[in-house]
């Protein structure tokens, strides 16, 4: 048999993500999907600055914003036709270098991911191909695939379900399914523009009674709209053109369009319990659906494959203890629990039938943004509350890390992810103008323990007053990379919280922050345990 170091099941945006920063660490991949080629028209559209933080770290991050536009917000419209709630993006500055939303084009994007596959040679994409089977030994997983009726088996370290919602890999974990209780059907309809026609300035959910529905500004000429089928109709009904077209034109003159694809969805909200067995781990809607009235579906997919991706290769190749895979679950399960749940309460109030509760709702609602502002859409997502993160209580532990522009050693102004590198990294940040306290010389200890996690030191000061950005040499092999941040995004988040250090994962979040030396000292002793990287007396007595 072929042995692979990870069988990818699943070539949607999760598993071809996945592959590619496997492949980015040296990774052996067969990633394989029963489908012969993209499928060619829009699904997920909506995905935020954590997605495109990833994609930056596979290296496509410029040209999907190209391909992409910003997203303009939601205004949410009740039964009078009038607004009863917002839900916009956070204003500038982004806090982690991108735009904080953005609308694409699916097709583009999944064949702009699998391009990116080619450029390694330690990747096999087999398309026309299913996974049949698995069976777990010892120290790998034998997989049993199917091509055109001949069977094949390979021999895989690790075997990953990315394979949707009907995952033939999560059937092989037998977990069970906490249901949170949504189960609606709705009508997708992707158009295109064919001529000019009056449409609002933004993404609009229309919470009327008597038609629920979104409608979603897509890049180009593409436009969506998410019909709810109301209680008296058949969802299969739609797909007779003229009932479509009559339930369309409640929305938009339909003669200004060309549609390009009808779907009929039954939504769910819902979250597999067990995301590993052993060997065998699950990704995405393998492991998680929600309905998509926070455009959160894709971007916990890729979540997913972040997060999963440095912890594979920390067990399989730095020689970190397999209970590390379990933090996977721990930290991932109850975000995404938590998100779907969001994301069921949104499509409870645009999908109101009850027009009484809805009136209800729209006093309510409309009271609420009396009192205090609409949430962002940044606000609504949550850190991590558990697994791989500094004990608590930690300031800002298992939130994003801010990625401000920055002046590296060489002059050029480029995104702060660009300085960390593909590991861990050990940040000071510099306060105020006069560098107090994370400026100092690290110390030949920190140094030591910085090597034995394999962590990147970097130096982010607020201005050049106290010189130009540089690397530093010490000891050797120990690099101190010296940044300035450019438009104060993370000294000013620092200042904020009362911190000067930090300690960063390779998924960009925060494992613990520190105020001092010592306690820096004292994260990275606790991290290097738990990696099982440093065996000694305790990094603070020996300071």
């Amino acid at each position: 048999m072929r042995r692979f170091d990870a069988v990818i099941a699943g070539m949607g945006p999760t598993g071809v993500t996945l592959a590619n920063l496997l492949a980015r660490r040296g990774w052996n991949v067969l990633i394989v999907d029963p489908a012969h080629e993209v499928y060619p028209l829009p699904r997920a559209i909506t995905a935020d600055h954590e997605v495109m933080r990833t994609f930056q770290a596979i290296g496509i991050a410029d040209e999907v914003a190209h391909e992409s536009i910003p997203h303009p917000g939601s205004d949410y419209l009740g039964v009078d036709g009038g607004l009863i709630k917002t839900f916009y993006p956070a204003p500038p500055p982004n806090p982690l270098g991108w735009e904080q939303n953005f609308l694409f084009y699916q097709p583009w994007l999944e064949a702009r991911l699998r391009r990116e596959l080619e450029r390694y040679g330690n990747v096999e994409q087999r398309l026309g191909t299913s996974l049949v089977d698995a069976a777990e030994n010892t120290d790998s997983v034998v997989v049993v695939l199917e091509r055109d009726g001949e069977t094949e088996h390979v021999e895989a370290e690790f075997l990953v379900g990315c394979d949707g919602a009907r995952s033939r890999t999560r059937s092989l974990v037998e977990p069970t399914i906490t249901d949170l209780d949504f189960d609606e059907w709705w009508v997708i309809v992707d158009a295109n523009l064919i001529a000019d026609t009056e449409l609002p300035p933004r993404a609009t959910q229309y919470c009327q009674p008597s038609r629920p529905g979104t409608f979603i500004i897509g890049p180009g000429s593409l436009r969506r709209w998410e019909i709810k089928v109301l209680p008296s109709e058949d969802p299969q009904d739609f797909k007779d053109h003229a009932v479509l077209r009559r339930v369309l034109s409640h929305f938009v003159d339909v003669d200004a369009l060309e549609i390009a694809r009808v779907a009929v969805y039954r939504f769910h909200a819902l979250v597999v319990d067990s995301w590993r067995r052993g060997r065998i781990l699950l990704a995405g809607d393998a492991a998680h659906q929600m309905p998509p009235f926070l455009g959160q579906g894709m971007c916990a997919g890729i979540r997913d494959a972040t997060g999963l991706a440095w912890k594979l290769d920390a067990v399989a190749k730095r020689g970190w203890p397999e209970d590390v895979l379990d933090t996977y679950q721990a930290e991932m399960r109850p975000h995404v629990g938590e998100v779907v749940g969001l994301a069921k309460e949104f499509g409870k109030i645009i999908g109101e039938l009850d027009p009484d509760r809805a009136s209800a709702r729209d006093t309510r609602l409309r009271e609420e943004r009396r009192l205090r502002p609409d949430p962002t859409r940044q606000q609504v997502i949550p850190p991590l509350s558990a697994g791989l993160i500094a004990s608590p209580p930690n300031v800002a532990a298992g939130a994003q890390f801010p990625q401000p522009w920055v002046r590296d050693a060489s002059g050029d102004r480029v995104r702060l992810d660009e300085v960390l590198g593909d590991w861990f990294a050990v940040v000071s940040i510099e306060n105020d103008e006069s560098g107090a306290g994370a400026g100092d010389d690290s110390g030949p200890l920190l140094e030591s323990v910085c090597r034995a996690l394999g962590a990147r030191q970097v130096v982010v000061r607020r201005s050049t007053t106290r010189g130009n950005s540089r690397t530093a040499t010490r000891n050797g092999d120990a690099a101190v990379a010296d940044v300035v941040d450019l438009d104060g995004t993370l000294v000013d988040w620092a200042s904020r919280l009362g911190i000067s250090w930090a300690v960063v994962r390779p998924d960009r979040y925060v494992y613990g922050t520190a105020t001092s030396h010592s306690t820096v000292l004292g994260l990275l002793e606790e991290l290097c345990l738990r990696g099982e990287v440093l065996a000694s007396e305790p990094v603070a007595e020996r300071h």
